[in-house]
């Protein structure tokens, strides 16, 4: 049967550590929400009148972020792929579909910004398309080592669409710079992808690997 990882042997502190990966995902994902995504609805709110005039980009841009941060996970699922490949594969192609959408109107969007912004998000937005389709590539061809790493590089750039909406914690001001975020958005991106290069290979560096 087809399986994106190669065959593992039952281990209860990996099983964990994944657990207790994507809790602490889904708990920044709600921080970010809450504190920072939720207030620009207000109408008093500095980004409320920009973002207003660009609902008609903003709008896809969100629903299809959000709905691959919701599918990516389940496409790690050992249980689902080895259950149901056909649901693993259509929620595949879902995933794909939203990460196009999403970073297109993601470039889109940031078109209407000053500074280096419009860089940073095309060069972010640039990286989610190609690994997805590297993935999505990959596992057509039935290099499925290789889709599982193009497919963690792929939604570590997802992860960015959390990652840079995080509160920060910066003495005497809650916002950076409009240009410092242009730079922060390409350090969170290296990050996203270096804590994707961990996770993958892991199992291997703890001798967790089955044989």
């Amino acid at each position: 049967m087809l399986s994106l990882v190669p065959e593992m042997k039952p281990n209860a502190n990996y099983g964990f550590s994944r657990a207790a990966l994507w809790c602490g995902f889904a708990a920044l994902t709600i921080l970010a929400i809450v504190h920072v995504s939720l207030p620009m609805l207000r109408g008093d709110h500095p980004m409320h009148a920009l973002l207003y005039t660009q609902r008609w980009l903003l709008v896809p841009h969100v629903a299809a972020g959000a709905t691959a941060l919701v599918l990516g996970p389940l496409q790690f699922s050992r249980r689902l792929r080895a259950r149901n490949p056909a649901r693993h594969r259509f929620i595949g192609k879902a995933y794909v579909l939203c990460c196009l959408v999403a970073a297109t109107y993601a470039a889109l969007l940031a078109r209407h910004y000053p500074a280096f912004f419009p860089y940073s998000v095309s060069v972010n937005a640039f990286l989610w398309m190609t690994f997805t389709v590297t993935a999505f590539v990959a596992a057509r061809r039935r290099r499925i080592d290789r889709h599982r790493r193009w497919m963690a590089r792929s939604y570590a750039m997802a992860t960015t669409f959390v990652i840079a909406r995080l509160p920060l914690p910066i003495p005497g001001d809650d916002q950076l710079s409009l240009a410092a975020s242009s730079y922060a958005l390409l350090v969170i991106t290296l990050f996203a992808l270096l804590v994707a290069e961990l996770v993958v290979d892991w199992p291997g560096v703890t001798g967790n690997a089955g044989t």
